[in-house]
């Protein structure tokens, strides 16, 4: 590589005090980038930090004409705001212009993303989550009268349908469909009757466009890291059981779930059946979505202990001071420095694979397209 470019581009989205502070929740703080761009530059790493699209389409356009494999790494940071497409964006401006980067492709992080598809994609893999319908808030009828909005497919024991929830459904859990981080979730999105459902619909139902209605699961909360890709090959942490003594909240929700703190505690003390089961299943989730990099997986347990998978994350918080991936990594597979080590080398093996074949190949002396 040119001694004068940077190997590491950190394209991040960092916490702006001029912005909605509910939209940027899941971006990381300025001293979590520092501190990510010390750690690589330590590794060897010239790094260089951007936070602007702008900035980054003048970066691609300045290193586009090094060979692919003299190109920067793109380190993904980038969450974004109100689209489901927010955590993809990164990797298919990546893929589309010819440089490596980390973390799973644009298809796997839109899955991802979406609770309603990983919900289905894990029911279709065989590993058990909550029964649960999808609501549209322009779309469902907003009326506690449910019985006229039953679903189609109503003999179907996992995914019922886009209603609200019946009454003898209850207790359900509502989550955004489209969002991370436990944006838009506390303890009113529990509802265990119709007057807390009217409640819900009234106060807090137009916030967000789709929604999932979930059974509620009452049992303990779990999450893990699991990191790898198709040819690095994949690993599973330790489960850690999420503490919440120390929160504001009952549950895990967007109170507790900050970027700035960490009141929430993990706990590695998972009986060996159980975590053996999560570790397992997680795994295998990761190997069919071909996922890359680093993966947060959550799963919360029914009222008989059994292990359900709630969702997944493939743009985890990196953060050494709060996030929960480094955490788990940290625990079961070596430092912090070694995270970010793995991360580097997954994404420059990922990008000798076929995917960025495309790019390599189309370049602008081998076209004969029409200018202008």
């Amino acid at each position: 590589m040119n001694s004068d470019s940077p190997s590491v581009l950190i394209i991040a989205d960092i916490q702006n005090p001029n912005l909605d502070p509910k939209d940027t929740q899941e971006w990381e703080d300025q001293n979590s980038v520092q501190e990510i761009k010390h750690c690589l530059e330590e590794l060897g790493e010239k790094a260089e930090i951007i936070e602007f699209p702008s900035k980054l389409l003048q970066k691609l356009s300045d290193y586009s004409s090094l060979e692919p494999g003299d190109r920067p790494v793109l380190f993904h940071l980038v969450e974004g705001f109100r689209s489901r497409n927010r955590e993809a964006l990164l990797p298919a401006i990546a893929e589309y212009s010819g440089f490596p980067h980390t973390g799973s492709d644009s298809y796997a992080q839109n899955l991802s993303l979406d609770k309603h598809l990983s919900k289905l994609f894990c029911v279709s893999a065989g590993v058990p989550t909550s029964p649960w319908t999808i609501c549209e808030k322009d779309s469902v009828e907003v009326t506690t009268n449910t019985t006229r909005n039953l679903p189609l497919n109503a003999d179907s024991t996992v995914f019922k349908g886009a209603r609200l929830p019946l009454e003898s459904e209850f207790p359900v859990f509502f989550k955004p469909r489209f969002e991370g981080s436990s944006l838009g979730v506390g303890e009113d999105n529990l509802i265990s009757d119709q007057s807390a459902l009217h409640q819900f619909i009234q106060s807090k139902f137009q916030e967000y466009s789709s929604w999932i209605c979930e059974s509620y699961l009452p049992g303990e909360e779990w999450t893990l890291a699991v990191i790898g890709s198709p040819t690095y090959g994949y690993k599973a942490s330790q489960v850690a059981r999420i503490g919440l003594e120390n929160s504001p909240e009952k549950l895990y929700g967007e109170i507790t779930k900050t970027k700035l703190s960490m009141p929430e505690k993990l706990y590695f003390d998972l009986d060996k059946e159980r975590s053996e089961y999560i570790q397992k299943n997680s795994l295998e989730l990761c190997k069919l979505l071909k996922t890359s990099g680093a993966v947060r997986l959550d799963w919360k347990a029914d009222s008989e202990g059994k292990p359900m998978f709630l969702e997944w994350n493939l743009t985890p918080g990196l953060s050494s001071y709060y996030s929960s991936f480094p955490i788990c990594y940290s625990q079961s597979f070596g430092t912090y420095s070694d995270l970010m080590r793995e991360l580097l080398e997954i994404a420059r093996e990922e990008f000798l694979t076929e995917r960025f074949q495309y790019s390599k190949l189309k370049i602008e002396k081998q076209t004969s397209g029409i200018d202008g």
